[in-house]
């Protein structure tokens, strides 16, 4: 099998150096090796591997690697109107050397490891974000998309991304709860936000934060513990008007258990696609990367999910 292996040569702190360096010291010779140079990097190689008819394009790196990698097979495999996973592309192989590994761990739990040169792989459902972009950034307008293979959260979500890109120190669970409670201490009054799942009537609910999972995880918090990658569906998680402290109350359960299930500031479901609209500009992440920040002016965007539109797997690293 012909297999690129798209790699961040400086990614990480010192566990991801070890394990990347041991990984490349084991494969090396056996696949074509494409580092990055530069943020979004990733995804303009993995487009280049699907069009150079590579039959396996792995991402070796965190859950930004993964996402990039990812979203460029997406893109050159056609989007959402490409070929179904079981037909043309690539198979997708993720190799775990970041700090959090959301993805992996769910491709892990749910369907086991494979070899990097194994045919073996699985058809895992895609999430596509669209919007339409604003004057504040220029591209009044502008129809704009981006596909996500683990999570999407807007709100408080979005806002605890942007607090963890501040935080040097620290990695997976740590560093995402330090950044959630600076982001619940700067939260202000939940908007209202119009809600719309699949046919059904829209909701107006106050809302800190909504997320949508394919995935288990979202930076390392178990927001999805039923979750299945292929089951045409997205776990949905509503935070409402629940104060600062009780937000705080709530983190330690999120990272062990999930989200409660009988609280009245919570609301939990399922959907094949969703709306939402804010009467504040929202901030929203895709797989943990920043796909829109407050600035960008954007109030309202769409989440679809494309079933089986990637054959997936994930490959053990030695630590």
């Amino acid at each position: 099998m012909r297999i690129c292996v798209i790699f961040n040569p400086a990614a990480g702190r010192r566990r991801a150096r070890r394990r990347l360096a041991g990984f490349l010291e084991r494969w090396g010779n056996r696949v074509t090796l494409r580092p990055t140079e530069r943020p979004g990097h990733a995804a303009g190689l993995a487009a280049t591997a699907t069009g150079e008819g590579f039959d396996v394009v792995a991402a070796a790196g965190g859950d930004g690697t993964v996402h990039e990698v990812a979203d460029g097979l997406l893109r050159a495999t056609g989007g959402a109107n490409g070929p179904g996973a079981g037909q043309a592309g690539p198979i997708f192989a993720v190799v775990p050397i970041g700090s959090a590994n959301d993805y992996a761990h769910s491709l892990q739990r749910q369907f086991g490891t494979s070899p990097l040169d194994s045919p073996a792989a699985h058809a895992v459902d895609v999430g596509r974000l669209r919007w339409t972009a604003s004057s504040a950034d220029g591209s009044d307008g502008e129809e704009r998309e981006r596909f996500f293979v683990c999570c999407c959260g807007a709100g408080l979500a979005g806002r605890v991304t942007l607090e963890s890109r501040k935080i040097g120190w620290l990695q997976g669970v740590p560093l995402y709860g330090l950044a959630a409670m600076r982001a619940v201490r700067a939260a202000g009054t939940p908007a209202e936000w119009t809600v719309t799942h699949d046919d059904a009537a829209p909701v107006v609910w106050p809302t800190r934060s909504f997320h949508l999972l394919l995935g288990r995880r979202e930076g390392g918090f178990l927001l999805a513990p039923d979750a299945s990658l292929n089951d045409g569906l997205f776990d949905v998680v509503r935070l409402g008007a629940a104060g600062r402290w009780g937000m705080m109350r709530m983190l330690p359960g999120l990272a062990r258990s999930g989200p409660p299930v009988a609280h009245p500031h919570v609301a939990l479901g399922r959907c094949r696609s969703a709306s939402v609209e804010s009467p504040t500009p929202l901030a929203v992440h895709v797989d943990g990367e920043l796909a829109l920040i407050p600035e960008n002016g954007v109030r309202s965007v769409r989440i679809d999910l494309l079933p089986g539109r990637l054959r997936a797997k994930v490959c053990a690293v030695r630590s």
